[in-house]
């Protein structure tokens, strides 16, 4: 196939007859002369068989001789890399350690010449001359040998064995009379090389004057720069010689002449000819020629393919710049703050090249394609060349700063992988105390490098995360330039939500202490700093991973104190979700071990928050401080309605407290009517004795005279529930007290004394039973006892009864009346079916037909979900709560009963 239209095809072997077979002898007759000695048979055969091989070569050759060179582990026969197998490989690296570049064999090589070169070779062990020098009798200064051999470490063709007039020669046979070919010259570094080699020989600079193509005095190249990698794909991955001597300015000439190749290729119809090239060559410093073609002949020798366009011409620059910069600050003539500040000087040289890349680059952006920017490649490529010691320097010295914080956290997550974290931490650590640099531009560069740092210190120095929210805290407190004050902040945000984001509360704990140091000089700063940390809105998040955890997480409790606010709303509200009696407990814990700052909160709320708030906390609030409820609660009950009332006694029959019974019986005359029954269960089921006496009044009319007497049956549950001895002398009077036809007190009553009576005096019970004209079965549906041992918040205080059929129900509410069944029911409450567009709370009057009269309660919906309704009873007719006695009684005989799950929201 032909080649394509602009490009050319590098050969990848030798024209050369014999050339290749001349190799391979060479190499044979060095390893036979090194066993056996020149004298050995088997050596002066092979010995012959090169000779006559070379001596063909030669003479075939269009360009007066043969170069033999080496580049790493490749070789080349004028300048062409050639197919190699692995003895080839062997050879090059031979030459290559032995620190020979290239050897030139000219026309008039003779056959002694060639003896004394394999002689050189030969020689090997302690105390031999080395091979240098060796080389250099031989060689070195005889003008008119014919062979020459270079010691830089590659060299693609020698000036000096080929003279000028050959390198005039062979530019002029690639380029001919024809400007189109240009574009193709333009493509081949083996014909820019002839080019530089041209421009030297028109000026006189041979390699006879004891300097080699390279540009190294006496022959040797300085080795500045090493095998690298450029880090953009192929093209120049590294090259030696020139940089070393190379001055910055040089260096910058030479940078300009790449860029202005790379306008001249990017052309189309190129207007300098071959001369004009050669010029501008030729007007390069000697040291910039030298370590041009030797960077040309290593892109040659890396690849048989390779093309000069403008994409390989940037790495090449680059490369250039980048091993210049390494060996400046090896030399330590540079330091690693103004090492950025030269690369962009050479940068600004190469600025051309980026443009000429540039739409290309738009493209692959466009395609959804990652292109780094050329400045950070430059500076990746930098840091990826300084050495682990000289990295870990730079980064513990107070010129950190200046290190990008892609490079940093390249080297801390190299030390992690080799297990030293200590390490990492020190230095992410050091690289925080930038922020106190007293030059502002370190502070700055050090408050950007920390944002982007962030993940990776929570990853490597999550120990360390403390102390650096601690300097930058104090630095925020002593800025005073705007700017700097907004990207510390920026940093401080980013770290501790890194923190909080990985539960390093140890460390939110100095985020906290320092915005609280903060706030006494800056309280505006502070009041739009706070927020952004996020630390409240993850107080939720931190309070259900603790109460799941088995033990507390370090440095928990510390954070929770440092946001009150948010710390005891959370916790009253989770309290409030309890259902589970250890669950409750464990909220408990926690807030206990808040503490004060918890406990104030709450108190403040309680207080002067709004109702609905204000409600919230009360039950938290009485398992910390119930002397605080005890002398709060009146008041607020004094002010709330109806609403706030139950969301108090619900509260408190969460939160569990001792002291709850006496917490409602002293604010019970300031209760709503329809809130009263519940309170009085509450009480009940509290066990506080000392909530007795004010039951009893209430059971014997001394308090809320004008109450329903549905609230006195309660009251007398309550008193039996609570197992009150002062209550036995005045029940045996509800319950044996006549009057001239029937008994003294109605049914309910009686029957609700009685029950208590079975649990505070049950042998008098027994006696005066048969007499008392109340039925055993109704007398046995009596309220349950709390059960110490059952895992709830709340208690079930009546039997429920699933009923065998389902008993219609009418609901009026000021929604309008519905139509409804009902297949749960017991004395306090029951469970509607059917379509039911109820909220929660919604206020009702439940009726149940039941012969002449139906049954009537009022009663508050619960919980509404998918064709149900769960309602809570307030408040009834004693007659109707006889009748309602009755019929679940019946209801029980027929059908299941026993212990169900509950069906209200307790």
């Amino acid at each position: 196939m032909a080649p394509l239209q602009g490009e050319v095809t590098v050969p990848i072997s030798p024209a050369i007859p014999n050339a290749k077979a001349f190799v391979r002898s060479l190499n044979v007759l060095l390893k036979y002369a090194r066993l056996y000695g020149l004298q050995h048979t088997r050596s002066a055969d092979q010995l012959e068989l090169a000779w006559k091989e070379l001596t063909d070569a030669v003479a075939a050759s269009s360009q007066g001789g043969l170069l033999l060179g080496a580049s790493g582990s490749q070789l080349l026969l004028d300048g062409v890399p050639v197919d190699s197998s692995q003895a080839e490989r062997s050879f090059a690296d031979f030459l290559t350690n032995a620190g020979v570049a290239s050897i030139g064999f000219l026309p008039r090589v003779a056959h002694e010449e060639f003896i004394n070169l394999v002689k050189c070779f030969m020689e090997a062990g302690p105390n031999t001359v080395p091979l240098s020098e060796r080389l250099a009798e031989h060689f070195g200064d005889k003008k008119n040998a014919g062979i020459r051999v270079n010691e830089i470490r590659f060299i693609a063709e020698d000036a000096g064995f080929s003279e000028a007039r050959i390198a005039a020669t062979l530019t002029a046979k690639t380029l001919g009379a024809d400007a189109d070919r240009i574009q193709d010259w333009f493509r081949s570094p083996e014909k820019m090389i002839q080019l530089i080699a041209a421009a030297e020989g028109s000026h006189g600079k041979g390699g006879s004057e004891g300097k080699g193509t390279g540009g190294a005095p006496n022959g040797s190249g300085p080795g500045g720069i090493g095998t690298g990698g450029s880090g953009s794909g192929g093209g120049a991955t590294g090259f030696a010689g020139g940089i070393g001597q190379l001055q910055e300015a040089e260096l910058q000439s030479l940078l300009r002449l790449l860029s202005q190749f790379g306008e001249a290729q990017a052309s189309h119809n190129p207007n300098l000819d071959s001369n004009s090239w050669q010029q501008k060559i030729s007007a390069l410093p000697e040291n910039a020629q030298s370590t041009l073609q030797q960077a040309l002949a290593t892109v040659a020798a890396q690849s048989s393919n390779v093309k000069v366009d403008e994409a390989m011409l940037l790495r090449l620059a680059e490369d250039l710049a980048i091993r210049f910069a390494i060996d400046r600050y090896k030399r330590g003539e540079v330091k690693v703050n103004a090492v950025r500040q030269m690369l962009d000087r050479m940068g600004s040289e190469l600025s051309t090249l980026r443009k000429l890349l540039k739409s290309r680059e738009e493209k692959m952006a466009t395609a959804g394609m990652m292109v780094e920017s050329h400045a950070d490649v430059l500076d990746r490529q930098f840091w990826a060349a300084v050495p682990d010691s000289g990295k870990r320097t730079v980064l513990m010295s107070t010129e950190a700063w200046c290190i990008p914080p892609r490079n940093i956290q390249q080297y801390v997550e190299d030390l992690m992988g080799r297990g030293e974290s200590d390490a990492a931490g020190d230095i992410l650590l050091h690289y925080a105390s930038c922020v106190q640099n007293k030059d502002a531009e370190a502070r700055k560069k050090a408050a950007i490098g920390l944002g982007q740092l962030a993940e990776v210190f929570s990853k490597a120095a999550s120990k360390r995360l403390q102390d650096a929210l601690r300097q930058i805290g104090q630095q925020m407190g002593a800025e005073q330039d705007p700017e700097l004050q907004t990207l510390l902040s920026a940093a401080f945000v980013r770290l501790s939500q890194e923190s909080a984001a990985r539960r390093y509360y140890r460390a939110l704990q100095q985020a906290l202490d320092s915005i609280a140091d903060l706030e006494e000089s800056r309280p505006s700063w502070v009041q739009s700093l706070r927020p952004r940390l996020g630390i409240d809105n993850r107080v939720p998040e931190f309070i259900e991973e603790a109460l799941a955890a088995e033990q507390m997480p370090e440095g928990l409790i510390g954070v929770l104190m440092r946001v009150p606010k948010s710390s005891s709303e959370h916790l009253a509200v989770r309290l409030a979700r309890s259902s589970r009696r250890t669950e409750r407990e464990s909220v408990v814990s926690l807030a206990k071990a808040v503490g004060a700052p918890c406990i104030r909160h709450l108190k403040e709320t309680l207080k002067n928050d709004a109702a609905p708030k204000a409600a919230g906390v009360v039950g938290l609030l009485s398992r910390l401080d119930p002397t605080a409820v005890d002398e709060l609660l009146p008041r607020r009950l004094r002010d709330g309605g109806r609403g706030f009332h139950d969301a108090i006694v619900r509260q408190l029959s969460t939160a569990g407290a001792p002291e709850r019974g006496k917490l409602l019986a002293d604010s019970l005359e300031m209760f709503d009517i329809m809130i009263l029954p519940l309170a009085i269960d509450e009480i009940g089921v509290s066990g506080d004795a000392d909530a007795a006496a004010k039951l009893l009044r209430l059971a014997e009319c001394e308090i809320l005279p004008q109450a329903p007497e549905y609230l006195r049956v309660k009251a007398i549950e309550a008193l039996g529930r609570m197992r009150a001895p002062s209550a036995v002398q005045h029940l045996r009077k509800l319950v044996e007290t006549k009057k001239t036809f029937g008994w003294a007190y109605p049914d309910e009553i009686r029957m609700a004394a009685a029950q208590a009576l079975v649990k505070l005096d049950p042998e008098w019970m027994q006696r005066f039973l048969p007499a008392s004209g109340l039925e055993a079965d109704v007398l046995a549906l009596a309220p349950l006892d709390p059960i110490p041992e059952r895992d709830f918040v709340r208690h079930r205080r009546y039997r429920r009864i699933r009923l065998p059929r389902q008993v219609p129900a009418t609901i009026t509410s000021a929604r309008g009346k519905y139509s409804s069944s009902i297949s749960v029911l017991s004395l306090d409450g029951g469970l509607l079916n059917g379509e039911l567009q109820f909220p929660v709370g919604t206020e009702a009057t439940v009726k149940i037909p039941a012969g002449l009269r139906s049954i009537s309660m009022q009663a508050v919906v619960r919980f509404v979900r998918s064709q149900q309704a769960g309602f809570e009873l307030v408040g009834m007719g004693l007659d109707d709560r006889a009748k309602l006695r009755r019929l679940l009684v019946s209801l029980s005989s027929t059908g299941a009963s026993g212990p169900m799950s509950s069906i209200t929201a307790d």
